[in-house]
């Protein structure tokens, strides 16, 4: 067989086993249900915010681009943003904030359960490792990727239910936060499943998967306080320039290590900017490439 009809087997077969499987089907049950009332509190907080917006006479995009050009300092993206219907908005921030975790819990076991039971030698002698290991992350990919698909149509049937978004707008706006959820994903997967073949144990897989998804959780966490400071200290020193009546927001660079946290792409990702977008879409796809190559090239050295 070829390469190519090799991953797609075991990509298949990983895509099959996730949604037959009783783990598999409890936590379909569990982000469905999770997702359902996620969707319910964001399109609550969408309806409160209008009844505010209406109270106080502003306009509501204008609440909204305020908001976002405050956490990310972009003002293009804010511009963008706020016309698109904040609860599926709020939805993907949730949805892009969970698959870390739905993601480690679908994928610990992918090879690591099978170098346990030594059920991976049936597939290493009829298959390349390097397919195998390939076929193992695509896999896992595609299954997030079904489940992020659902769970959108669940929050987007809610949405078009009560009135804040249009047929037109649901299509355009959905699949754009799709495709913003599945590219983050793939960076997730594909740490899950190098972290799943290097351990024979499940256990001390999903233990290890943790601790490396806290680690770049943390990453993100301190560049986004360092930024906010020097956001900060940089407002006050504009604000103390003779001069000046006011303080001008000026929104400090991210440091280089919040890029080792595939969250962070988020708003690159839905940067209005083409080359913006299209840079973030190339960086978390050639990270997915350049870990199926060192993990394929690891996994072919194991004892299986």
């Amino acid at each position: 067989m070829s390469p190519a009809l090799e991953v797609r087997l075991i990509a298949l077969r990983e895509l099959r086993r996730n949604v037959r499987s009783l783990k598999g089907i409890a936590i379909g049950v569990i982000t469905l249900l999770g997702a359902f009332i996620s969707a319910l509190v964001c399109v609550s907080i969408e309806g409160a915010d209008r009844a505010r917006a209406l109270h106080e006479n502003e306009a509501y995009a204008e609440l909204k681009r305020q908001a976002v050009e405050h956490v990310t300092g972009d003002a293009a993206l804010a511009v963008y943003v706020a016309s698109a219907p904040s609860s599926l908005l709020s939805f993907l921030k949730i949805t892009i904030w969970l698959a870390p975790l739905l993601i480690a819990l679908s994928g610990f076991d992918s090879i690591a359960g099978e170098l346990q039971n030594r059920t991976v030698r049936y597939w290493t002698v009829r298959t390349r490792r390097s397919s195998y290991f390939a076929g193992k992350l695509l896999g896992l990919w595609a299954v997030v990727a079904l489940v992020m698909l659902v769970i959108h149509v669940l929050a987007d049937g809610v949405a078009l239910a009560r009135g804040y978004v249009t047929v037109g707008q649901l299509f355009a706006w959905s699949t754009r936060f799709w495709l913003v959820g599945v590219l983050i994903a793939g960076a997730w997967a594909a740490i899950a499943t190098l972290v799943s073949a290097s351990f024979r144990a499940p256990v001390v897989a999903l233990m290890t998967t943790f601790v490396v998804f806290f680690a770049l959780w943390l990453c993100g966490a301190v560049a986004f306080a360092s930024r906010t400071i020097k956001t900060v200290e940089t407002t006050i020193a504009s604000a103390a320039q003779p001069g000046l009546d006011h303080a001008n927001t000026v929104i400090a660079a991210p440091p280089w290590y919040e890029y080792l946290y595939p969250n962070a792409y988020d708003s690159m990702l839905l940067s209005p900017d083409a080359g913006k977008a299209l840079t973030a879409a190339v960086v978390l796809v050639g990270f997915v490439g350049a870990v199926m190559v060192v993990g394929s090239a690891l996994f072919q050295r194991r004892d299986v």
